[in-house]
């Protein structure tokens, strides 16, 4: 007995999944003896590869990358969304560019610590 078309597509899309966690994220390449590491590194792999779509689907996704992905590579001229490629390769460039820009906002002037302290004074004065 053959199996349904839905069945199948949508078996293929899970087998697409694990493929690309493998390759591209090394899942299921730990060298792991127990078993609870064993256990634990799969699904923590499975879940890196969940938060990378989530977080490219909010946050990371630009209109204009898929130009930019379809100007270096001129194959892709239907390419509508990322790949997981693309996703982890952004991921990367982000972590990248935080990790190296200054976040410290840089030491406060005498005015601003004044005003914070006469605003501590003016609150517990009331």
């Amino acid at each position: 007995m053959a199996p349904e078309a839905g069945a199948v597509q949508w078996r293929w899309s899970i087998e697409v999944t694990f493929a690309e966690a493998r390759d591209l994220l090394g899942v299921g390449q730990a060298q792991s003896r127990t078993r609870h590491a064993v256990e634990r590194t799969v699904p923590f792999g499975l879940y890196c590869y969940t938060i990378t779509v989530v977080w490219c689907t909010l946050h990371g996704h630009h209109p204009a990358d898929g130009a930019a992905r379809r100007e270096k590579a001129p194959w892709y001229t239907t390419k509508a969304e990322p790949s997981l490629f693309d996703m982890v390769a952004k991921l990367r460039r982000v972590i990248i560019a935080v990790r190296f820009t200054p976040i410290s906002p840089g030491r406060p002037t005498d005015e601003e610590i004044r005003a914070v302290q006469q605003a501590w004074a003016a609150a517990s004065a009331a």
